[in-house]
């Protein structure tokens, strides 16, 4: 095994001769999407540096691939860009923090993860008009986190760790004074107001008979019955669904299969989300109980592949996958995480929509509120890798923590120079029509 100084000497990234076209990967990723809503993807990915590299989980994992890593293997959440860890509801009602995305996770060595957080915290941050010393003192910041976690999450029982969560609540309390504080109150009180009433507000309206439907409102949202019938084999909403909310609710606890038998399905459409995932056969559908305010919304998501894949998952039900690495990485999940096979023979996994659901504006924080966001990224970070690997042999490996700061300032400050190079190449290959796009660009 590396040490930790040796392994830090390959983060000075430098691409190497034989790396891929970034734009082919992502045109080998995009292949059996679907194709109306890839220039919805290619713009929201074209808005700056930053939404580039969320775009570009796929890139990046080849990238990783071709450096030494510690054979200390954990379940990777696979995408811990920092705009992927976020607020949400526990079943008890509760604000919690933690990692919000897992479409990629996978087993892989621990640095993977901590190496894109820092990656996408210096392109935000260079993003933000910050300095290369600023930058340098949020990635060395978001390490030194990351190390001091780990040491603390090694030197507790094994039951205490377990349980380990960010209440947010309890979190601000002990916050010092400042503007990462007075932000994270906002996104807070935003977050708290995010229910499944305010989004069937926003995306319902009643038809002619006054009955709940979901607005269609392409690109974004396509009702299933303005969908061509040959897309769904030529079942009806209510066929279509039924099929995959059989299987759904096999793969949930007794007591969430009883809640559920209280509403019926009334409507679903495809709705575009995030960046990455945008051209993947995502979906929401509107469930109505027996009260007007009796409102539940669910969201479903392909899963495919992981990135960090290397074919090794033949046979695995990639929502299975998904889901599962969920429940290991956060503390606390959404009670209606499941998985299901759609009759076209897509694996899905389902989520509670919106449930409190919030993110921190990384474009409204200045460098020293991004030097406090980072840190409890990386917390949170170091926790789910506690919980799926072996916090003491990681703290180990890490020692001091000194050339693991170094490392990640070097790749930190190098992979945001390749991002942005990436960038470039993306927007270069809109203007040539390689990559179709909006016709009207989308705005930071």
């Amino acid at each position: 095994m590396l040490t930790i100084a040796r392994l830090a000497e390959h983060w000075s990234w430098e691409p190497p001769a034989s790396r891929r076209d970034p734009i082919a990967v992502l045109e080998e990723q995009e292949q059996g999407r679907l194709p109306w809503l890839l220039p919805l993807r290619h713009a929201r990915m074209a808005v700056d540096p930053c939404t580039t590299l969320r775009g570009a989980a796929a890139i990046m994992a080849e990238d990783l691939r071709t450096l030494p890593n510690s054979g200390l293997q954990v379940q990777l959440c696979g995408d811990a860009h920092l705009r992927n860890f976020g607020f949400y509801a526990s079943p008890e009602r509760s604000l919690l923090f933690d990692i919000q995305d897992f479409d990629e996770t996978h087993p892989g060595p621990f640095e993977w993860d901590l190496l894109r957080l820092v990656a996408s915290l210096a392109v935000a941050s260079h993003c933000q008009g910050f300095t290369p010393k600023r930058i340098a003192r949020i990635t060395r910041r978001a390490a030194r986190a990351y190390h001091r976690a780990m040491a603390e999450f090694a030197a507790l029982p094994v039951l205490p760790m377990w349980s380990m969560k960010v209440n947010v609540e309890h979190y601000l309390q002990g916050l010092r004074q400042g503007p990462f504080r007075d932000h994270l109150r906002q996104a807070t009180r935003e977050a708290l107001g995010r229910d499944t009433l305010k989004a069937a507000r926003k995306l319902c309206e009643r038809d002619a008979a006054g009955n709940l439907q979901f607005r269609h409102a392409p690109p974004e949202v396509w009702r299933h019955d303005e969908l061509d019938p040959q897309w769904s084999q030529g079942l009806s909403s209510q066929e279509w669904a039924s099929r995959i909310n059989d299987h759904y609710l096999t793969t949930l606890r007794p007591q969430i299969r009883q809640l559920l038998g209280r509403f019926r399905l009334v409507d679903w459409a495809i709705k575009a989300v995030g960046v990455a995932s945008v051209g993947t056969n995502c979906a929401i559908a509107l469930l109505q109980g027996p009260g007007a305010d009796d409102v539940l919304i669910l969201q479903s998501k392909q899963a495919r592949p992981s990135v960090l894949d290397c074919g090794g998952s033949d046979g695995q039900h990639q929502g299975q996958r998904v889901v599962q690495g969920q429940w290991l990485l956060q503390t606390v999940s959404d009670e209606f995480l499941g998985w299901a096979t759609a009759p076209t023979g897509e694996h899905l996994y389902w989520r509670h929509f919106r449930d409190w659901k919030g993110q921190v504006t990384v474009e409204e924080l200045d460098d020293e509120a991004m030097e406090d966001y980072g840190e409890l990224c990386a917390w949170v970070l170091a926790k789910a890798h506690a919980r799926s690997g072996q916090a003491s042999a990681i703290s180990a490996f890490i020692e001091d923590g000194q050339a693991l700061e170094a490392g990640m300032v070097a790749f930190g400050l190098g992979y945001g120079e390749q991002t942005h190079a990436d960038h470039h190449a993306l927007l270069e290959a809109i203007r040539s029509q390689r990559l179709q796009t909006l016709a009207e660009p989308l705005v930071s």
